[in-house]
């Protein structure tokens, strides 16, 4: 396991605590303020640019930095993060469960409205067996009246669709929510996706 690799998913990890993925300076600035919030925790913004690849830089992180940023997501040192992430290797598949929409449970009429960082996030309505029309869309994409199929939504994981019909075009495959996942999942049944 390269160091490469554990620090993305230190920042993988850090993107879902933070609840989104640092992309702009105001962003690297709050992510530093929360970071900040915890007693004994600080990380420069200027420092988190550089570890997101904001900003050029062919250095390596500090231990500090990762001690701080390991901290801040529950472990106990950046040593405990790795070996966390070794022991994952081992074994890294699991079971889930809350945090997952199968769509083969979902009938013509059902809504999934889906949401990740920066306020993006879209409402998909189930037209058929596994296939979607985009309802709203906001800052993505996927325009409205789009249709593709769907077949598992999970939290903090990207959305992936496939078999997208976007007005006159067909495309092979649509991906969002690439940094920090989807955030939230909710789904409306037909009846009362209905009401509404």
């Amino acid at each position: 396991m390269t160091k490469t690799y554990l620090l993305d998913a230190l920042l993988s990890q850090t993107d879902i605590t933070l609840g989104y993925s640092p992309s702009t300076p105001t962003e690297f600035n709050q992510a530093s303020l929360s970071i900040s919030k915890i007693p004994g925790l600080a990380v420069s913004a200027s420092t988190l640019r550089r570890l997101y690849g904001y900003v050029a830089y062919d250095g390596e992180p500090s231990v500090t930095t990762l001690n701080t940023l390991a901290r801040f997501n529950g472990y106990k040192s950046w040593e405990d993060f790795c070996l966390q992430q070794s022991a994952k290797q081992v074994d890294d598949s699991d079971f889930l469960e809350n945090e997952i929409a199968n769509t083969e449970r979902l009938v013509p009429g059902d809504r999934l409205t889906l949401g990740w960082h920066n306020g993006k996030g879209c409402i998909l309505e189930c037209i058929s067996y596994q296939r979607f029309r985009v309802v709203s869309s906001t800052n993505i994409q996927l325009q409205p009246e789009s249709t593709c199929k769907l077949t598992t939504v999970c939290m903090g994981h990207p959305l992936y669709v496939t078999d997208v019909h976007q007005g006159n075009e067909i495309m092979a495959a649509y991906v969002g929510a690439k940094k920090g996942g989807i955030t939230s999942i909710a789904v409306t049944p037909a009846a009362t996706s209905d009401a509404q």
